[in-house]
């Protein structure tokens, strides 16, 4: 038997208690394991937990079996709190069209494991959906550089900024504060979101922005169900 820890990204109900279960894992990456529900008094674990498990190590040319689960870093707070709860849906929707099965990304892992951890220990989460969004694009590899001069705007599909006039396609720019809020998000300064100036709408269009950035870098389609979600909790 081979013992791993990793962080439950999805688990899905096939029938009665049989489960397909998706792990991220520092060693293995993302893997999908069967997993046989037990009672009541069976083992728990939710999304998003840290659980540590065994698999036998001859099933490598099929989905194995998950066995022994242990959650070693539960989210209590994310699982009565609704924005959190919702924030933990986004997580998970963004993760399952960006991540593909066997994907290995170990500081993508410890990033996602110290995330939702301070998400379920704080008292403001209004800023955590962009750090998420942000720290995929560290993790992932394509998170643009600020320049120290002042951009004019932000091309998404070449991830580069630049002055003057802006090439075709989609842009970020300085309308409405765009370029200014990508930029302090990339330096990590969330309180730009919390200034009165910065309405509703604004950080709305900048979440949308940023999730369809990384969905082009990673040449995937977006088609985020959870937002509309998060535009009503957050008040977007």
């Amino acid at each position: 038997m081979k013992d791993l820890q990793g962080i439950v990204i999805q688990k899905k109900l096939i029938r009665d208690q049989l489960c397909l279960v998706k792990i991220f894992s520092e060693i293995n990456g993302l893997q999908s394991y069967w997993w046989k529900g037990s009672s009541k008094k069976g083992p728990k674990f939710d999304l998003f937990d840290t659980v540590q498990f065994q698999i036998k190590e001859d099933q490598k040319e099929q989905t194995p079996w998950l066995r022994n689960p242990q959650v070693t870093q539960p989210l209590f707070h994310c699982r009565i709190d609704p924005v959190k709860s919702a924030s933990l849906l986004f997580f998970q929707e963004i993760l399952h069209h960006i991540l593909e099965d066997h994907y290995q990304n170990p500081p993508l892992y410890h990033f996602l494991q110290q995330l939702t951890q301070d998400l379920d220990e704080t008292h403001h989460v209004q800023s955590f959906h962009f750090a998420f969004i942000i720290g995929l694009m560290k993790s992932l590899g394509c998170c643009p550089i600020v320049p120290q001069d002042n951009p004019t705007w932000f091309n998404m599909h070449e991830g580069s900024f630049g002055k003057g006039t802006p090439p075709p396609g989609i842009n970020i720019l300085g309308e409405n504060r765009q370029l200014e809020i990508f930029c302090s998000m990339l330096h990590h300064d969330w309180n730009v979101l919390e200034e009165k100036s910065v309405s509703s709408a604004q950080k709305r269009s900048m979440l949308q922005a940023c999730v369809d950035y990384l969905f082009i870098q990673m040449e995937k389609k977006s088609s985020i169900q959870s937002l509309e979600i998060f535009y009503e909790l957050f008040h977007l």
